[in-house]
């Protein structure tokens, strides 16, 4: 079994919902003491209705374009990514910015160029993301190689 087709366990589970709750509570951009960035996302379930947040990873922010680029730790299989192919406008938090955005996956190649970018900005950060989620790798070849199976996404906000 790779790391791909893994799902997170229990305690994993707990872990990444600590960055959510703290940002509830107001207390986000903390995540700016580790060297990363995250973003907030308010989805809608699929199935159920409710609403959901999950955190992710900001890549990268590109200004001109108001483009936020962001990774889904386990791809297409993510409960959030799937709730936002059903319903594909979401509420997204970056820092204090709130806005309704919507999203799209890079190609492969630009997802491994992405990801060797954002290892070369960060990284110890992605070494120990990148562990959590169970891949391992030597160098920016092997790193590559894993970024074609991500899910990498450009979050752009909706006009309205």
């Amino acid at each position: 079994m790779s790391a791909f087709d893994k799902r997170p366990g229990q305690l994993q589970k707990f872990f990444f919902k600590v960055p959510v709750i703290l940002h509830k509570m107001g207390l986000g951009g903390w995540e700016r003491l580790l060297g990363a960035q995250w973003m907030l996302i308010t989805h809608i379930g699929r199935k159920s209705g409710k609403r959901y947040d999950s955190m992710v990873d900001v890549m990268d922010y590109d200004k001109a374009s108001d483009t936020y680029y962001i990774e889904a730790a386990y791809g297409a299989r993510a409960d959030w990514y799937k709730n936002i192919q059903a319903n594909p406008i979401f509420e997204a938090k970056v820092g204090r910015r709130k806005f309704k955005a919507r999203a799209g996956a890079l190609t492969t190649a630009g997802a491994s160029e992405m990801l060797v970018q954002f290892y070369r900005s960060k990284p110890a950060y992605t070494r120990s993301v990148m562990a959590m989620a169970g891949m391992k790798f030597k160098d920016e070849t092997e790193l590559r190689e894993l970024g074609k199976n991500l899910t990498l996404l450009a979050v752009k906000p909706e006009k309205e």
